[in-house]
């Protein structure tokens, strides 16, 4: 048994169901019919397989580098690792993570801009190649540090997108990146291609074309300087959505990509974080308590659910969902406002649309993937919620053989009605004391 320090610095392990003719909203509704309470996500390990298949249908030149980031659960990455994907770390922490299973660390890019000599020690000692750079400071530290590092100078890449990243990171294009690459070449640093993000969510697929007409420049203005590039790294950003923005991106960048990097032996690499795992995740929250509000004399619904900003709903964005888990199409919605476990004020979600609830009910966050578990802290003691996945019987063959995995990973014939484990705190057996209870009461009346 996992002593109270260690319960709460690592989540107790919960392997994959194997399933067939059931789908995984009946798995999470007979978790819940199974007498379980606390919130909990499913993941639909076919979706994220369905995802990286048409990523690579669509985008055939190009090679997935997952981002860690977006989602770093166990299963997450094993997925990843079966699938033959690369990997987009952000720190030695997540570097540590993917190469714990047996990764190649060649199959790495560091792509932050800006990392600490320390940090650039340890990716350079663990056999980590490729990084990013976006300023003069930066490649200072590479030649010290990391001299024998293979860059990609990050250019900033303005889009309409909900998280502009060219904000924090991207050199830009007109003014800084030929007088960067002059600077590492004077360096002895090695630029080995370009690389930009046009922002996280972003719905402009014309950024992707303007970026990759800048990435063309510059790997010419590198070979009229007798210097070589044979690496582009066209990001992240995309939707898996279902009003096919991916398919006019991937269109775009499939037509620019042939035009302008004819070359085979340009390497293509994206970074794909939100596409891969959005939508594979669904969170399913318990109401804790109800009560009715009269606010500008129309009636407000407050609803206390079991996970919040603290836990792992700070990234509920402006495209996703919430409904009840039986909600019936003839329900009248009302406006509702979602609070959060906590005692902290700021612990709610933006007004929604609800049925009137009860604390009987159920709610069904949709497209939960992304930047939620990662996000998720323990203020005031809460845990994070934990995650079933669910895989099918065809997935489960196909994957199951890869060295990554282990036995405990998958349960075959599950019982699907079985709850989570817990993730109270284990109980501390009380002291066996027959004064105890009058000298603690007599303690407390004297403090």
């Amino acid at each position: 048994m996992l002593s109270v320090q260690d319960r709460f610095l690592k989540q107790p392990h919960v392997p994959a169901f194997i399933v067939d003719n059931i789908t995984p909203h009946d798995v999470a509704k007979s978790i819940i019919d199974g007498r379980q309470r606390e919130p909990f996500y499913i993941f639909d390990m076919d979706e994220t397989w369905r995802l990286i298949k048409n990523f690579k249908e669509k985008l055939p030149r190009v090679e997935i580098f997952y981002a860690v980031k977006a989602n770093d659960a166990d299963i997450m990455i094993k997925l990843a690792v079966a699938m033959g994907l690369g990997f987009d770390c952000a720190s030695p922490g997540e570097i540590s993570k993917i190469i714990q299973l047996n990764v190649r660390p060649t199959s790495i890019i560091y792509a932050v801009p800006a990392k600490t000599p320390e940090q650039m020690v340890y990716a350079r000692t663990v056999g980590v190649r490729h990084t990013t750079f976006n300023t003069s400071c930066e490649l200072k530290k590479m030649k010290q540090y990391w001299p024998d590092a293979k860059l990609l100078i990050r250019i900033r890449v303005d889009s309409d997108c909900v998280y502009k990243l060219g904000e924090k990171f991207g050199c830009d294009y007109d003014t800084e990146a030929k007088p960067l690459l002059d600077e590492a070449a004077a360096l002895g640093l090695h630029v080995k291609g370009v690389a930009f993000h046009v922002g996280s969510a972003c719905f402009s697929e014309q950024s992707y074309v303007v970026a990759l007409k800048q990435s063309k420049a510059l790997f010419d203005y590198e070979k009229s300087a007798g210097r070589h590039m044979d690496i582009l790294d066209i990001g992240g950003g995309f939707f898996a959505d279902s009003i096919g923005s991916f398919e006019k991106a991937a269109n775009l960048i499939n037509k620019y990509i042939d035009e302008l990097f004819p070359d085979p032996d340009i390497q293509i690499v994206a970074e794909p974080g939100r596409y891969l795992c959005e939508t594979a995740f669904t969170l399913y929250c318990n109401i804790n308590s109800v009560r009715q509000s009269i606010q500008n004399d129309k009636r407000l619904n407050m609803v206390y659910i079991n996970d919040g900003i603290h836990g792992t709903l700070r990234s509920y964005e402006e495209w996703h969902s919430v409904q009840k888990l039986e909600q019936q199409d003839n329900e009248v919605l009302e406006d509702t406002i979602l609070w959060g476990p906590s005692s902290d004020l700021n612990d709610r979600m933006k007004q929604v649309q609800l049925p009137r609830c009860t604390p009987n009910d159920w709610l069904v966050f949709k497209m939960q993937g992304c930047y939620s578990l990662v996000f998720a802290g323990r203020f005031s003691g809460f845990e994070t919620a934990l995650t079933r996945p669910v895989i099918s019987t065809d997935l489960w063959y196909q994957i199951k053989n890869c060295s990554v995995f282990t036995p405990f990973d998958f349960v075959l014939n599950p019982d699907i009605s079985a709850p989570l484990p817990s993730t109270l705190p284990p109980l501390i057996p009380q002291r066996k004391d027959e004064n105890f209870e009058n000298k603690y009461k007599l303690e407390t009346l004297i403090d």
